[in-house]
Parts: structure tokens; sequence; C-alpha cells
């Protein structure tokens, strides 16, 4: 399948905000629903992505939106993630916990470090961008790791030199902000820092303040990105973004898969299912995490994308063996 790999809303959510205070800015021309970023877990499709920063450059008529935008962004506040990047004891543990964690909040990007003589290369490569919208994550995770780097080692930090995977025409902009050399039009996004910083050197600024990193709940919410070879899986997280645009329908799913509706349904034989099963199983998965946080049946039916409460509560049952409210029922009494 084509356009299979994913980004947490959590990865653009702060940007988001920002670019929603602006009212003269119609956020659902950009693409995106605002219900997705109601839950930072939710998964959004790359390529959904991709698409999105290109309108939003578009529709504010600034191609430096996302520096302006990111730059205001609160690394703080990424929730239990954070928490454990900022609980180790220095910048270099950090570095490695953001490294091994991205792929909790994107797929099929890598981040990594090299070591090139005096200095350290802060490395992010994400192949799965447009042009477009490649320079545009490139200043998104640049900010990101400026930041980082800038908690550690002062806001006065300054890098050796700065790579961007793309070319912006206000070069000035982005020196006033990295305060370096700007290399444009770069394959992969990189930070150059000098090895004299002593990155296990320099402790963490709000150690002490972060002794439980992560709940169990959170590790799972986490660890439930799907892999790009996974064709079950990523079609149900597909299914599970097209019901922020109603009920999912086949033409949605696979339009956002990249295939045609014929492609889609042999992939789907393929695998032994067809497009109501897995729609069901998916729908009925959502549900029932809605169901568990007190919402009632009539919001949840609303939430998946159903206008009439009797079709949802007769896929539920179907695939539950129970009504929503037998089910709300029993989870309240334990049976």
């Amino acid at each position: 399948m084509n356009n299979c790999n994913f980004l947490r809303a959590l990865g653009i959510l702060g940007i988001y905000q920002y670019a929603a205070a602006n009212r003269e800015l119609d956020m659902y021309s950009l693409g995106i629903p605002k219900s997705v970023f109601a839950n930072a877990m939710n998964l959004i499709p790359v390529n959904e992505v991709d698409k999105w920063y290109g309108l939003l450059e578009q529709k504010t008529d600034d191609p430096d939106i996302i520096l302006k935008l990111a730059d205001r962004v609160d690394i703080e506040k990424l929730g239990p993630l954070a928490n454990w990047f900022f609980s180790g004891h220095d910048l270099a543990s950090t570095i490695r916990r953001v490294n091994i964690g991205l792929h909790c909040l994107q797929s099929g990007a890598f981040l990594y470090g090299a070591q090139m003589g005096n200095l350290i290369k802060w490395c992010y490569d994400n192949p799965e961008y447009s042009e477009t919208g490649k320079v545009h994550d490139s200043v998104r995770v640049a900010i990101f790791m400026m930041k980082i780097l800038r908690r550690y080692l002062g806001p006065d930090f300054v890098p050796s030199a700065v790579s961007i995977a793309g070319y912006r025409e206000n070069t000035e902009l982005y020196h006033e902000y990295f305060g370096c050399n700007i290399q444009w039009g770069q394959p992969r996004t990189e930070v150059w820092i000098p090895s004299k910083s002593r990155l296990s050197m320099n402790h963490s600024p709000s150690e002490g303040k972060m002794s439980l990193a992560m709940n169990f709940h959170d590790l799972d919410n986490y660890l439930n990105m799907p892999d790009a070879g996974d064709e079950h899986k990523v079609t149900y997280e597909m299914i599970n973004y097209s019901r922020h645009f109603g009920l999912p329908t086949l033409n949605k799913v696979s339009s956002l898969l990249g295939l045609s509706e014929q492609q889609f349904q042999r992939r789907l034989h393929k695998l032994g299912v067809n497009f109501s099963t897995i729609m069901g199983y998916a729908l009925s998965n959502v549900a029932v995490e809605l169901l568990s946080n007190s919402l009632p049946v009539e919001e949840v039916a609303r939430r998946l994308g159903y206008t009439n409460v009797a079709s949802f509560t007769r896929m539920f049952k179907k695939h539950r063996g129970l009504t929503p409210k037998q089910y709300v029922e029993r989870f309240r009494t334990g049976l």
C-alpha cells in the first residue's frame, strides 16, 4: 500500500493551536479535521500532513509560517513523552531517548547522531514528504532539536551549522533564529553541535521534578504505531482517521491509501477480510474506549460518523455481542 506512514497529532498540535488562533484562517480548508486534534494520540497519515503543510503556507501566504509558529511551541507540554525525554540525567541521555522515541510519534522517519571530527551531527531523515512538505517538516524538527539543546546548553546556544531539507527565500529570518550558517537544499535535517559542549555534562534543569516518566496506559498508547508493512494495522488506522470526515467509506479509505477502490478490495481479499468487517472491528474498538470514558452512546455514535444511533448499535452488537448500553452496564459493574 502507498502512503502508509503516520504522524501523531501531538507532533503538530502546538503548531495547529497557534495557527487556529488566527481567526482569519479557515482551519477546515487545510484538510485535517479539528476533531483529529482533540486527542493528541490520534494518528494522521503522513500524506495528509504533507498536504496540510502546503495548504498552511498557501492560505497564510507565508512560506515561513512553520518557523514562526513552531518557535512558540512549548516542548515541555508534549505530555508523558516529554516527561520521559527529560527525566534522564543529562543532555546525552535526552538525545538518546528522543532518537529512540521518535517512532512513537511518527513512522518512516529516523533520528540519529553521528560524530564527525570535533562535531556531533544530530540528524533527522524523513523521505515520506513531497518537496513542499519536506522543507516545512525539516524546519519543524530543526526547531524542536534547538529547543532541546537550548534547554540544556542555555538560550544563547548557537550550533556550528544547521542543514535544512529544502529552500526558503527569507534566509535572514532563519539565520536570526538559529544564529549560525544555514545549509539549504540538503538531503536531511542536521544540527551540528561542537563536541566541546560535553553533552554528558549538562544536567536537566528539571531533574527531580519528573520521577514518574510514563504509566502503562501512556506506554500502550505511544507504542501503538503501525509498521508500514503491516497492512491489517495500516488499514485499521486509515479507517480510524477516516471517521473524522464522517462514517468511513470504501472510497475515502482507498483514496487515503493511494489506491483505487478495486485495488483496495483486492488487497483486502488477499488479507482474508472485507471492508465492512475491518471497519466494524476498528469502529467498535474506538467505541469501547469512548464508552469506557463515560461518553453517552449518542455522542459516541456521532464521533464515529453515524447519523443514526440504531445503526451504530447494530454494528457494535455484531462485533461485541452486546449493545452499547449493555456494554456500559457490564463495564460499570465489572461483570
